[in-house]
């Protein structure tokens, strides 16, 4: 045989050879793990298995339980909800939103973009361009039942949600909130709690501070009368209302406190009674 036939008879069997090895790592993709847990069903010569297409990730676990049903990038990903909506863990847990290739369960997601206005106002997704709350867990500030102590729900009693803000809807709203127990803001109104006339008048902080009028739904000291009546006016001379407090302003202030009828201490000065 000459040398030529040989060239080419070595040159065929090359060709074959790669053929039948391109074949083969197809072939390869097709077979493994990989593509029945996540997809990664094609591949070339020299190259890694991956997703070429929505077809590689419909018939994996990723579909199926996960929702990365669409090919991007050589990888399964969630590209829309309605790969979410179809998947066995939208049906068990709630994962039916999609949100940067994966499925969530957005009403309780933080967005790290929002994670300031989330625990001040539950403002925690981004919605249209902005941050906004979507459930209660927003308003929460947590993924669980139990808000977070510096939440909206746990501050203001803004507990349920309203176009993508939270608002206190009721009175039970309010009733554990920080706003109630230290301010009196127990009752609901127009989506915040607020203090009433009746809440202010019965509260300690009219008893001891003189803050005994509602006014913009807070609880304070608008009259000498709120003030005259209360602990810190017969203690220790906060008498005068001043910027919605009891305020200790002068002599006259101190004369009619247990300060100066027992302990002599008479005289306004520096900001107290002194002898």
């Amino acid at each position: 045989m000459s040398s030529t036939r040989w060239v080419r008879l070595g040159a065929a069997l090359v060709s074959l050879m790669a053929l039948a090895l391109a074949g083969c790592e197809d072939d390869t993709c097709k077979k493994s793990e990989g593509c029945t847990k996540n997809g990664l069903c094609t591949g070339e010569k020299g190259t890694a298995c991956k997703a070429a297409s929505d077809a590689d990730c419909k018939s994996a676990t990723a579909c199926t339980k996960e929702g990365r049903c669409s090919a991007k990038e050589g990888k399964c990903v969630a590209a829309n909800d309605a790969d979410c909506k179809s998947s066995e863990n939208c049906k068990k847990s709630g994962t039916c939103d999609a949100h940067d290739g994966q499925c969530i369960d957005l009403s309780r997601f933080i967005d790290p973009a929002c994670s300031k206005t989330c625990k001040s106002d539950g403002q925690c997704v981004m919605q249209g361009g902005k941050c906004a709350a979507l459930s209660k867990f927003h308003c929460f500030a947590s993924a669980s039942e139990v808000p977070e102590s510096d939440s909206a729900c746990k501050t203001q009693g803004r507990c349920a949600v309203k176009d993508g803000t939270c608002v206190a809807e009721s009175a039970k709203d309010c009733a554990s909130s920080e706003a109630c127990k230290t301010e009196f803001q127990c009752t609901a109104k127009d989506g915040r709690c607020v203090a009433t006339q009746d809440d202010c008048t019965k509260s300690q902080l009219c008893a001891a501070s003189g803050r005994c009028t509602s006014k913009d739904g807070k609880c304070v000291a608008e009259t000498p009368a709120d003030c005259k009546k209360s602990g810190n006016c017969k203690q220790s001379g906060l008498c005068t209302p001043k910027d919605g407090k009891c305020a200790l302003t002068s002599n006259a202030d101190c004369a009619q406190a247990i300060v100066c009828t027992k302990f002599q201490r008479c005289t306004f000065k520096d900001g107290g009674c002194n002898k």
